[in-house]
Protein backbone atom coordinates (compact mmCIF):
# COMPACT_ATOMS: atom_id res chain seq x y z
CA UNK A 1 0.00 0.00 0.00
CA UNK A 2 2.69 2.37 0.79
CA UNK A 3 4.81 1.82 -2.78
CA UNK A 4 1.21 2.33 -4.21
CA UNK A 5 0.69 5.90 -2.33
CA UNK A 6 3.97 6.85 -3.77
CA UNK A 7 3.50 5.87 -6.92
CA UNK A 8 0.08 7.66 -7.05
CA UNK A 9 1.69 10.26 -5.46
CA UNK A 10 4.13 11.16 -7.61
CA UNK A 11 1.72 10.30 -10.83
CA UNK A 12 -1.07 12.93 -9.65
CA UNK A 13 2.20 15.74 -9.26
CA UNK A 14 3.15 14.79 -12.93
CA UNK A 15 -0.13 15.36 -14.37
CA UNK A 16 -0.66 18.74 -11.98
CA UNK A 17 2.21 19.93 -13.45
CA UNK A 18 0.64 19.27 -17.13
CA UNK A 19 -2.32 20.62 -16.56
CA UNK A 20 -0.96 23.85 -15.24
CA UNK A 21 -2.03 26.55 -17.35
CA UNK A 22 -1.51 30.77 -16.71
CA UNK A 23 -4.69 32.60 -15.73
CA UNK A 24 -6.13 33.31 -18.82
CA UNK A 25 -9.47 35.93 -19.32
CA UNK A 26 -12.75 33.93 -20.05
CA UNK A 27 -13.15 35.35 -23.41
CA UNK A 28 -9.68 34.30 -24.60
CA UNK A 29 -9.23 30.78 -22.19
CA UNK A 30 -10.42 28.03 -25.29
CA UNK A 31 -7.40 29.94 -27.43
CA UNK A 32 -5.00 30.02 -25.05
CA UNK A 33 -5.76 26.26 -24.06
CA UNK A 34 -5.52 25.23 -27.52
CA UNK A 35 -2.52 26.98 -28.22
CA UNK A 36 -0.69 25.21 -25.42
CA UNK A 37 -1.73 21.74 -26.27
CA UNK A 38 -1.12 22.76 -29.44
CA UNK A 39 2.86 23.20 -28.06
CA UNK A 40 2.92 19.81 -26.13
CA UNK A 41 1.67 17.88 -29.55
CA UNK A 42 3.03 19.73 -32.12
CA UNK A 43 6.75 19.96 -31.10
CA UNK A 44 6.48 16.51 -29.78
CA UNK A 45 8.25 13.46 -31.30
CA UNK A 46 7.64 9.29 -31.18
CA UNK A 47 10.25 6.88 -31.86
CA UNK A 48 11.91 3.83 -30.70
CA UNK A 49 13.98 1.02 -31.62
CA UNK A 50 13.91 -2.50 -32.30
CA UNK A 51 16.68 -4.39 -31.46
CA UNK A 52 18.82 -7.79 -31.94
CA UNK A 53 20.73 -8.90 -29.56
CA UNK A 54 23.04 -12.44 -29.89
CA UNK A 55 25.67 -13.71 -27.65
CA UNK A 56 27.70 -16.66 -26.79
CA UNK A 57 30.06 -17.10 -24.33
CA UNK A 58 32.59 -19.64 -22.75
CA UNK A 59 34.25 -19.26 -19.51
CA UNK A 60 37.23 -21.68 -17.55
CA UNK A 61 37.48 -22.53 -14.12
CA UNK A 62 40.25 -23.74 -11.92
CA UNK A 63 39.79 -27.38 -10.23
CA UNK A 64 41.16 -27.34 -6.99
CA UNK A 65 44.83 -27.37 -7.48
CA UNK A 66 44.78 -24.07 -9.13
CA UNK A 67 45.16 -25.11 -12.79
CA UNK A 68 42.99 -24.01 -15.49
CA UNK A 69 39.91 -26.26 -16.68
CA UNK A 70 38.48 -26.90 -20.24
CA UNK A 71 35.78 -23.38 -20.91
CA UNK A 72 31.99 -24.21 -20.36
CA UNK A 73 28.56 -22.36 -21.90
CA UNK A 74 28.44 -19.33 -19.31
CA UNK A 75 25.86 -17.34 -21.66
CA UNK A 76 24.32 -18.13 -24.86
CA UNK A 77 21.32 -16.42 -25.44
CA UNK A 78 19.36 -14.39 -28.69
CA UNK A 79 17.20 -11.33 -27.18
CA UNK A 80 14.59 -8.74 -28.88
CA UNK A 81 14.09 -5.59 -27.15
CA UNK A 82 11.43 -3.05 -28.63
CA UNK A 83 10.93 0.68 -27.32
CA UNK A 84 8.78 3.69 -28.07
CA UNK A 85 9.31 6.92 -26.89
CA UNK A 86 6.94 9.91 -26.43
CA UNK A 87 9.02 13.29 -26.03
CA UNK A 88 6.43 16.33 -25.62
CA UNK A 89 6.91 20.12 -26.81
CA UNK A 90 6.27 22.53 -23.50
CA UNK A 91 3.13 23.96 -22.65
CA UNK A 92 3.51 27.89 -22.38
CA UNK A 93 7.41 26.90 -22.79
CA UNK A 94 7.12 25.61 -19.34
CA UNK A 95 5.94 22.02 -19.04
CA UNK A 96 6.31 19.23 -20.90
CA UNK A 97 6.60 15.39 -20.26
CA UNK A 98 8.87 12.09 -21.78
CA UNK A 99 7.32 8.79 -21.25
CA UNK A 100 9.41 5.61 -22.53
CA UNK A 101 8.88 1.99 -22.72
CA UNK A 102 9.97 -0.87 -23.68
CA UNK A 103 9.62 -4.73 -23.91
CA UNK A 104 12.43 -7.37 -24.37
CA UNK A 105 12.48 -11.76 -24.50
CA UNK A 106 14.71 -14.37 -24.95
CA UNK A 107 14.21 -15.94 -28.59
CA UNK A 108 16.41 -19.16 -26.65
CA UNK A 109 18.41 -19.32 -23.47
CA UNK A 110 20.55 -22.46 -23.49
CA UNK A 111 23.13 -20.47 -21.00
CA UNK A 112 22.94 -19.11 -17.73
CA UNK A 113 20.84 -16.76 -15.73
CA UNK A 114 21.83 -12.79 -15.25
CA UNK A 115 22.66 -11.93 -19.24
CA UNK A 116 21.04 -7.97 -18.31
CA UNK A 117 19.10 -8.38 -21.74
CA UNK A 118 16.05 -9.56 -20.63
CA UNK A 119 13.73 -9.27 -17.20
CA UNK A 120 15.01 -11.10 -14.15
CA UNK A 121 12.16 -13.20 -12.41
CA UNK A 122 12.18 -11.39 -9.30
CA UNK A 123 10.95 -8.36 -7.69
CA UNK A 124 13.82 -5.85 -7.61
CA UNK A 125 17.74 -5.94 -6.58
CA UNK A 126 16.57 -6.05 -3.26
CA UNK A 127 15.05 -9.92 -3.97
CA UNK A 128 17.10 -12.77 -2.95
CA UNK A 129 15.38 -15.07 -5.58
CA UNK A 130 16.47 -12.82 -9.01
CA UNK A 131 18.95 -16.19 -10.07
CA UNK A 132 17.10 -18.89 -9.33
CA UNK A 133 14.91 -18.60 -12.15
CA UNK A 134 15.77 -18.16 -16.12
CA UNK A 135 14.54 -14.68 -17.50
CA UNK A 136 11.29 -14.41 -18.56
CA UNK A 137 9.87 -11.21 -21.01
CA UNK A 138 8.16 -8.93 -20.15
CA UNK A 139 7.22 -4.47 -20.72
CA UNK A 140 8.43 -1.88 -18.62
CA UNK A 141 8.88 2.00 -18.43
CA UNK A 142 12.20 3.25 -18.52
CA UNK A 143 10.51 7.42 -17.66
CA UNK A 144 7.67 8.48 -17.28
CA UNK A 145 8.56 12.14 -16.42
CA UNK A 146 7.13 16.00 -16.18
CA UNK A 147 9.81 18.23 -17.33
CA UNK A 148 10.06 21.69 -17.04
CA UNK A 149 11.56 24.67 -18.11
CA UNK A 150 11.89 28.25 -15.95
CA UNK A 151 12.96 30.36 -18.50
CA UNK A 152 16.51 30.03 -20.34
CA UNK A 153 18.88 28.69 -17.61
CA UNK A 154 16.57 26.61 -15.28
CA UNK A 155 15.43 23.35 -15.67
CA UNK A 156 13.78 20.09 -13.97
CA UNK A 157 12.24 16.64 -14.27
CA UNK A 158 9.84 15.24 -11.55
CA UNK A 159 9.22 11.64 -11.74
CA UNK A 160 10.57 8.52 -13.27
CA UNK A 161 13.96 9.51 -15.20
CA UNK A 162 17.75 9.48 -16.07
CA UNK A 163 20.10 12.17 -14.41
CA UNK A 164 19.99 14.81 -16.99
CA UNK A 165 22.24 17.57 -15.03
CA UNK A 166 25.23 17.68 -13.00
CA UNK A 167 25.72 15.25 -10.63
CA UNK A 168 27.44 11.57 -9.84
CA UNK A 169 24.57 9.77 -10.45
CA UNK A 170 24.53 7.07 -13.89
CA UNK A 171 22.64 4.25 -14.51
CA UNK A 172 23.11 1.32 -16.15
CA UNK A 173 22.52 -0.13 -19.23
CA UNK A 174 20.84 -2.78 -21.71
CA UNK A 175 19.32 -1.50 -24.65
CA UNK A 176 17.16 0.67 -22.06
CA UNK A 177 18.59 2.73 -19.19
CA UNK A 178 18.56 2.17 -15.45
CA UNK A 179 15.30 4.82 -14.10
CA UNK A 180 15.51 6.86 -10.75
CA UNK A 181 12.31 8.05 -8.87
CA UNK A 182 12.18 10.96 -7.53
CA UNK A 183 13.53 14.85 -9.11
CA UNK A 184 16.22 17.06 -10.42
CA UNK A 185 16.88 20.66 -10.85
CA UNK A 186 19.69 22.09 -12.80
CA UNK A 187 20.77 26.14 -13.65
CA UNK A 188 23.43 27.46 -15.97
CA UNK A 189 24.92 30.85 -15.39
CA UNK A 190 28.42 32.53 -16.60
CA UNK A 191 29.82 29.20 -17.65
CA UNK A 192 28.91 27.17 -14.36
CA UNK A 193 26.21 24.37 -14.64
CA UNK A 194 25.13 23.31 -11.04
CA UNK A 195 22.67 20.14 -10.53
CA UNK A 196 20.76 18.49 -7.65
CA UNK A 197 18.92 15.11 -8.02
CA UNK A 198 17.35 13.51 -4.92
CA UNK A 199 15.54 9.95 -5.47
CA UNK A 200 14.12 7.00 -3.38
CA UNK A 201 13.90 4.75 -5.73
CA UNK A 202 15.78 2.80 -8.76
CA UNK A 203 15.85 -0.41 -11.13
CA UNK A 204 18.10 -1.59 -13.48
CA UNK A 205 17.01 -2.46 -16.97
CA UNK A 206 16.55 -5.98 -16.24
CA UNK A 207 14.13 -5.30 -13.45
CA UNK A 208 10.53 -4.48 -14.17
CA UNK A 209 9.91 -2.01 -11.01
CA UNK A 210 12.04 0.30 -9.09
CA UNK A 211 12.81 -0.96 -5.44
CA UNK A 212 13.81 1.22 -2.50
CA UNK A 213 17.36 2.16 -1.01
CA UNK A 214 18.47 0.29 1.77
CA UNK A 215 20.53 1.48 4.67
CA UNK A 216 22.90 0.09 6.83
CA UNK A 217 20.26 -0.04 9.15
CA UNK A 218 17.70 -2.09 6.92
CA UNK A 219 15.38 1.00 6.59
CA UNK A 220 14.50 2.84 3.45
CA UNK A 221 16.77 5.54 2.69
CA UNK A 222 16.89 8.74 0.17
CA UNK A 223 19.69 9.42 -2.10
CA UNK A 224 20.69 12.95 -3.28
CA UNK A 225 23.32 14.26 -5.53
CA UNK A 226 24.68 17.60 -6.27
CA UNK A 227 27.53 18.30 -9.14
CA UNK A 228 28.87 21.16 -11.20
CA UNK A 229 30.70 22.05 -14.57
CA UNK A 230 32.74 24.81 -15.47
CA UNK A 231 34.58 25.72 -18.61
CA UNK A 232 37.37 27.98 -18.07
CA UNK A 233 38.73 30.32 -20.84
CA UNK A 234 41.17 28.29 -22.05
CA UNK A 235 38.39 25.56 -22.75
CA UNK A 236 39.41 23.25 -20.28
CA UNK A 237 36.18 21.75 -18.16
CA UNK A 238 36.27 20.90 -15.06
CA UNK A 239 33.68 18.30 -13.25
CA UNK A 240 32.89 17.61 -9.93
CA UNK A 241 30.18 15.78 -8.15
CA UNK A 242 28.96 14.04 -4.44
CA UNK A 243 26.43 12.10 -3.81
CA UNK A 244 25.15 10.57 -0.63
CA UNK A 245 23.38 7.58 0.91
CA UNK A 246 22.84 6.62 4.83
CA UNK A 247 26.67 6.09 5.69
CA UNK A 248 27.87 6.25 1.91
CA UNK A 249 29.09 8.82 0.13
CA UNK A 250 31.02 8.81 -3.29
CA UNK A 251 32.69 11.96 -5.08
CA UNK A 252 34.49 12.11 -7.98
CA UNK A 253 36.49 15.34 -10.00
CA UNK A 254 37.49 15.01 -13.51
CA UNK A 255 39.06 17.80 -15.95
CA UNK A 256 38.58 17.96 -19.48
CA UNK A 257 40.70 19.28 -22.59
CA UNK A 258 41.26 19.45 -25.90
CA UNK A 259 44.44 20.41 -27.52
CA UNK A 260 44.80 22.74 -30.42
CA UNK A 261 45.71 19.23 -32.55
CA UNK A 262 42.83 18.06 -31.58
CA UNK A 263 44.31 15.83 -28.80
CA UNK A 264 42.15 15.10 -26.00
CA UNK A 265 42.63 14.31 -22.56
CA UNK A 266 41.17 14.32 -18.86
CA UNK A 267 42.85 12.70 -15.64
CA UNK A 268 40.06 11.56 -13.52
CA UNK A 269 39.56 11.04 -9.98
CA UNK A 270 36.74 8.81 -8.00
CA UNK A 271 35.87 8.15 -4.62
CA UNK A 272 34.00 5.92 -2.30
CA UNK A 273 33.82 6.67 1.33
CA UNK A 274 31.69 3.38 3.12
CA UNK A 275 33.58 1.93 6.53
CA UNK A 276 31.09 -0.95 6.13
CA UNK A 277 32.67 -1.98 2.78
CA UNK A 278 36.63 -0.93 2.85
CA UNK A 279 38.70 -1.14 5.47
CA UNK A 280 41.80 1.39 4.92
CA UNK A 281 40.60 4.42 6.14
CA UNK A 282 36.54 3.71 4.80
CA UNK A 283 37.83 4.85 1.34
CA UNK A 284 37.94 3.41 -1.73
CA UNK A 285 39.25 4.97 -5.05
CA UNK A 286 40.60 4.95 -8.68
CA UNK A 287 42.91 6.91 -10.67
CA UNK A 288 42.06 7.28 -14.19
CA UNK A 289 43.47 8.74 -17.32
CA UNK A 290 41.55 9.14 -20.80
CA UNK A 291 42.62 10.53 -24.15
CA UNK A 292 42.06 9.78 -27.57
CA UNK A 293 43.24 11.39 -31.05
CA UNK A 294 41.34 10.86 -34.30
CA UNK A 295 44.12 11.85 -37.61
CA UNK A 296 42.05 10.81 -41.03
CA UNK A 297 40.30 7.65 -40.89
CA UNK A 298 41.97 6.47 -37.82
CA UNK A 299 40.94 7.14 -34.67
CA UNK A 300 43.05 6.16 -31.25
CA UNK A 301 42.38 5.61 -27.32
CA UNK A 302 44.79 5.16 -24.99
CA UNK A 303 43.78 5.07 -21.28
CA UNK A 304 45.03 3.79 -17.83
CA UNK A 305 43.73 3.51 -14.25
CA UNK A 306 45.01 2.87 -10.86
CA UNK A 307 42.54 1.31 -8.02
CA UNK A 308 42.79 0.96 -4.15
CA UNK A 309 40.02 -0.54 -2.44
CA UNK A 310 41.12 -2.71 0.16
CA UNK A 311 38.28 -4.66 1.90
CA UNK A 312 36.81 -8.33 1.71
CA UNK A 313 37.15 -8.59 -1.87
CA UNK A 314 39.76 -6.08 -2.65
CA UNK A 315 37.58 -4.07 -5.45
CA UNK A 316 36.39 -0.83 -6.73
CA UNK A 317 33.14 0.53 -7.75
CA UNK A 318 31.97 3.93 -7.93
CA UNK A 319 27.67 3.98 -7.26
CA UNK A 320 25.77 5.53 -4.39
CA UNK A 321 24.91 1.68 -3.57
CA UNK A 322 27.56 -1.12 -2.83
CA UNK A 323 25.47 -3.64 -4.60
CA UNK A 324 24.96 -4.70 -8.20
CA UNK A 325 22.48 -3.40 -10.49
CA UNK A 326 21.09 -1.07 -7.29
CA UNK A 327 22.31 1.73 -8.57
CA UNK A 328 24.93 3.30 -10.85
CA UNK A 329 27.54 6.44 -10.29
CA UNK A 330 28.47 9.12 -13.64
CA UNK A 331 31.67 6.50 -14.56
CA UNK A 332 33.30 7.38 -17.69
CA UNK A 333 35.66 4.27 -18.08
CA UNK A 334 34.34 1.85 -20.71
CA UNK A 335 37.12 -0.88 -22.29
CA UNK A 336 34.65 -3.71 -23.37
CA UNK A 337 37.38 -6.13 -22.41
CA UNK A 338 35.10 -8.36 -19.59
CA UNK A 339 36.91 -7.63 -17.11
CA UNK A 340 36.68 -3.79 -15.07
CA UNK A 341 40.45 -4.49 -13.89
CA UNK A 342 39.74 -2.30 -10.93
CA UNK A 343 40.73 -4.57 -8.03
CA UNK A 344 43.02 -3.27 -5.10
CA UNK A 345 46.66 -2.42 -6.30
CA UNK A 346 45.85 -3.00 -10.12
CA UNK A 347 47.72 -0.60 -12.25
CA UNK A 348 46.04 -1.44 -15.77
CA UNK A 349 46.18 -0.18 -19.48
CA UNK A 350 44.14 0.00 -22.45
CA UNK A 351 44.78 1.42 -26.03
CA UNK A 352 42.70 0.97 -29.15
CA UNK A 353 43.03 1.67 -33.08
CA UNK A 354 39.29 1.90 -35.22
CA UNK A 355 39.22 2.58 -38.99
CA UNK A 356 36.63 4.32 -41.00
CA UNK A 357 36.70 2.72 -44.49
CA UNK A 358 34.51 5.53 -46.51
CA UNK A 359 37.19 6.61 -48.00
CA UNK A 360 38.11 3.19 -50.39
CA UNK A 361 34.13 2.93 -50.92
CA UNK A 362 33.19 1.36 -47.68
CA UNK A 363 30.45 3.93 -46.25
CA UNK A 364 29.43 3.02 -43.11
CA UNK A 365 32.08 0.47 -42.03
CA UNK A 366 34.50 0.78 -39.79
CA UNK A 367 36.57 -1.80 -37.63
CA UNK A 368 39.26 -1.63 -35.01
CA UNK A 369 41.29 -3.69 -32.61
CA UNK A 370 41.70 -3.50 -28.42
CA UNK A 371 43.65 -4.79 -25.21
CA UNK A 372 43.61 -4.51 -21.89
CA UNK A 373 46.42 -5.29 -19.56
CA UNK A 374 45.91 -5.11 -15.72
CA UNK A 375 48.66 -6.23 -13.03
CA UNK A 376 49.61 -5.54 -8.95
CA UNK A 377 46.75 -7.27 -7.35
CA UNK A 378 47.34 -10.18 -4.71
CA UNK A 379 45.84 -11.89 -2.06
CA UNK A 380 47.58 -14.24 0.86
CA UNK A 381 47.56 -18.11 -0.58
CA UNK A 382 46.53 -17.25 -4.50
CA UNK A 383 48.71 -15.98 -7.37
CA UNK A 384 48.34 -12.67 -8.32
CA UNK A 385 46.00 -11.23 -10.28
CA UNK A 386 47.47 -10.46 -14.02
CA UNK A 387 44.87 -10.18 -16.11
CA UNK A 388 45.28 -9.06 -19.96
CA UNK A 389 42.44 -9.17 -23.20
CA UNK A 390 41.80 -8.58 -26.51
CA UNK A 391 38.86 -7.67 -28.69
CA UNK A 392 38.03 -7.37 -32.59
CA UNK A 393 35.06 -5.45 -33.89
CA UNK A 394 33.19 -3.87 -36.12
CA UNK A 395 30.21 -1.61 -37.38
CA UNK A 396 28.39 -1.11 -40.26
CA UNK A 397 25.27 1.25 -40.99
CA UNK A 398 23.48 1.01 -43.90
CA UNK A 399 23.11 3.58 -46.33
CA UNK A 400 20.37 2.73 -48.50
CA UNK A 401 16.61 1.40 -48.40
CA UNK A 402 14.30 0.64 -45.72
CA UNK A 403 16.51 -0.23 -43.55
CA UNK A 404 19.00 3.22 -43.79
CA UNK A 405 20.28 4.41 -40.34
CA UNK A 406 20.03 0.73 -39.06
CA UNK A 407 23.56 -0.52 -37.56
CA UNK A 408 25.09 -3.79 -37.67
CA UNK A 409 28.25 -4.34 -35.17
CA UNK A 410 29.98 -7.95 -33.28
CA UNK A 411 32.19 -7.06 -31.03
CA UNK A 412 34.87 -10.14 -29.69
CA UNK A 413 36.78 -10.72 -26.77
CA UNK A 414 39.40 -13.47 -25.91
CA UNK A 415 39.77 -12.66 -21.85
CA UNK A 416 42.76 -14.48 -19.88
CA UNK A 417 43.58 -14.20 -16.02
CA UNK A 418 46.40 -15.88 -14.65
CA UNK A 419 45.70 -16.03 -11.04
CA UNK A 420 44.80 -19.29 -9.37
CA UNK A 421 41.51 -17.87 -7.73
CA UNK A 422 38.20 -19.33 -8.12
CA UNK A 423 35.45 -16.93 -10.00
CA UNK A 424 34.23 -13.95 -7.81
CA UNK A 425 36.24 -15.33 -4.37
CA UNK A 426 39.01 -13.28 -3.19
CA UNK A 427 39.28 -11.39 -6.00
CA UNK A 428 35.69 -10.08 -5.80
CA UNK A 429 35.26 -8.71 -9.40
CA UNK A 430 37.25 -11.47 -11.56
CA UNK A 431 36.20 -14.52 -13.08
CA UNK A 432 38.50 -16.94 -14.96
CA UNK A 433 39.59 -17.44 -18.73
CA UNK A 434 37.03 -16.40 -21.33
CA UNK A 435 36.07 -16.00 -25.05
CA UNK A 436 32.87 -13.80 -25.90
CA UNK A 437 31.52 -12.89 -29.50
CA UNK A 438 28.41 -10.32 -29.47
CA UNK A 439 26.12 -9.52 -32.34
CA UNK A 440 24.04 -6.55 -32.07
CA UNK A 441 21.39 -5.31 -35.05
CA UNK A 442 19.98 -2.05 -34.06
CA UNK A 443 16.78 -0.85 -35.83
CA UNK A 444 15.94 2.59 -35.26
CA UNK A 445 12.63 4.08 -36.66
CA UNK A 446 10.17 7.47 -36.11
CA UNK A 447 6.37 7.64 -35.85
CA UNK A 448 6.40 11.17 -35.60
Amino acid sequence: MEKMFKVSAIAAATFAALAATPVVAQDNLGSAYTGQVSEFFADSTISGNLNLWMRARDRGGVDADGNNTEKETNLNHGSMFVNLGFNSGYVADTVGADVVIYSTWDMWNDGGTGHEMNFLDCNGPNSSDCYANPEKGGVSFATAAAKFKFGDNVRAKLGYFQPSVPSGLGVNWSFAPGTYRGGEIGASFAGVDLGFVVADEYKAPWFTNTDAFIGQDGGEETLFSLGARYTLGSGIGLDGAFSKLDERSTAHFKVKGTTDGGFYWSPQLYVVKDDNQYDDGDTGYQFAFLSSYSAGQYSYRAEATYTSAEEDGNWFAYRPTAGYGGSNGAYEVWWNNRSDFNHHGELAVFGSVARDFSDIGGEGFSAGLSAAYGTGAGVDGYKDLTEYAYSAFANYAIQNGALTGATVAFHYTNYYNDSDAPDWAVYGNAFQDETDFKLIVAIPFNVK
